[in-house]
């Protein structure tokens, strides 16, 4: 398994334990960029973490190193 998927099913399991109505308070996620040595969290709110999720394709978790 890569790294992104692995660490996007580790995300997504965050996010469904996280409450139904998002706020404004963050949560990390684990960057999911294809290097596996990378272990970087990313702070995100649950608003933003659903609106990278909604893209087409969705958008995946970076951390700032990789913008």
């Amino acid at each position: 398994m890569e790294p992104q998927g692995a660490f996007g099913h580790v995300n997504d399991s965050i996010r469904s334990l996280a409450p139904e109505e998002p706020d404004h308070e963050t949560w990390d996620f684990f960057c999911e960029c294809s290097n596996v040595d990378c272990h970087s969290l990313v702070s995100l709110t649950l608003i933003e973490f659903d609106e990278r999720r909604a893209g087409t394709p969705p958008v995946p978790i970076l951390a700032s190193h990789h913008d």
